[in-house]
């Protein structure tokens, strides 16, 4: 008997020194760290939005909504966003097993906790995986590439007849010192200097830093970023060096430069462009007619739209209006009507917003099964209300 008890204080003492795992489960699925969640939920999104006014949306986002965690006074670590959402999706994950069961009377809260859950993840995917750019149109203007709203990248191609393909080097990774190798062209760019946000000053350079830029452009000065990555203008000076003998030339390039430089490398003769990303799209559009309403007696717009035609290999052409509250699905892309543009000699321009998210139809499933969810549930409250009252009764 002193044995075997001596065994169990044994087995005790190491269940102490070791924690177990499973515990640590059941911990996470506490509904009080489920409160705690939601709480700090709440204090981000509304310290998140008072910042937004004096900071501005981007650097907002950054700091309070896609980040783990950020400083507060310069020293005092608080959880962001990201780091919340993910401990809230291991706390309902934990609490399906571990606090409320698999039971028929649990099973309106399994399936609302499911929909929560299959919510989460459609923001997991929103966050990692979703691409915004933008789509700038004339009136009788077709294309099939949109522009990214704050990357850059570095294009250059030659002139041959009307045609002409272009290279592009993402300029996101750049580095003071970075190379790159374009084999097909037999061209090399070395990174001098990189400017994520700067700008530039025209002037005469001295011989040993003369640089090459068709607008005259000689000198460029870093700034810190803006509030928004949307306004920062990227430059830089690079390196440009053939697959023959010679020395390199160098080159400067602005990222509100409208004017391509051109530079013979090898005898051939290269035009160099710093310019937002160009995207890709599935379809050709055509802007058709744009049209804006305003208010009476005032210039402040009501309403605007866009009537465009979209052509692609899998579909036949066809005519839709793209307006504020009636955006444009198409596969895995959703172009909104986001803002317009008005030329002094009256010419206009539509703006569209194209989101490309995979999780996009993840919300809609998850609402539905929430409220599946809580429809089972007040149906089983009722039903065990109805139970006891005839058992009460009887």
């Amino acid at each position: 008997m002193t044995n075997q008890a001596t065994k169990e204080n044994e087995r005790e003492e190491k269940t102490k020194g070791n924690p177990n795992p499973l515990g640590i489960l059941k911990a996470a699925a506490s509904l009080k760290l489920t409160v705690v969640c939601l709480l700090l939920l709440t204090v981000l999104v509304v310290w998140g939005t008072v910042y937004q006014a004096d900071h501005g949306l981007y650097q907002a986002q950054q700091k309070f909504f896609h980040s783990w965690f950020f400083l507060v006074f310069g020293f005092i670590p608080f959880p962001g966003t990201v780091l919340v959402m993910f401990v809230l999706f291991f706390n309902l994950v934990n609490s399906l097993f571990f606090r409320l069961r698999f039971r028929w009377s649990n099973i309106g809260n399994i399936i609302t906790h499911m929909g929560i859950i299959v919510l989460l993840v459609g923001g997991f995917f929103t966050f990692y995986f979703s691409e915004e750019s933008s789509l700038m149109l004339q009136e009788g203007e077709t294309s099939n590439m949109s522009t990214s709203r704050n990357l850059w990248e570095v294009a250059l191609w030659e002139r041959k007849g009307g045609e002409k393909e272009v290279y592009a080097v993402d300029a996101s990774g750049m580095d003071t010192g970075g190379v790159t190798r374009l084999d097909d062209l037999g061209v090399t760019i070395s990174v001098r200097e990189f400017y994520k946000n700067c700008t530039a000053f025209k002037g005469s350079a001295s011989d040993e830093t003369r640089v090459a830029n068709a607008s005259g452009i000689g000198v460029l000065k870093e700034i810190p970023p803006a509030m928004e990555a949307a306004e920062n203008v990227a430059g830089g000076v690079f390196d440009i060096t053939g697959a023959g003998p010679g020395s390199p030339q160098t080159l400067l390039l602005y990222g509100q430069d409208s004017i391509p430089t051109p530079m013979t490398v090898d005898n051939r003769t290269f035009l160099f462009s710093l310019r937002k990303q160009k995207i890709p799209l599935p379809l050709s559009m055509t802007l058709l007619d744009f049209k804006v309403a305003y208010y009476p007696n005032s210039r402040i717009p009501k309403s605007y739209e866009s009537r465009v035609t979209i052509k692609s290999e899998e579909s036949a052409e066809r005519e839709v209006v793209i307006s504020m509250n009636k955006p444009l699905r198409f596969a895995d892309l959703t172009f909104f009507q986001s803002s317009y543009y008005l030329a002094p000699n009256g010419t206009e321009y539509t703006i569209l917003a194209v989101v490309k998210n995979f999780g996009r139809l993840l919300p809609y499933f998850s609402s539905i099964i929430i409220f599946l969810g809580l429809m089972v549930h007040f149906i089983m409250m009722l039903l065990r209300r109805r139970k006891e009252q005839l058992t009460q009764n009887g």
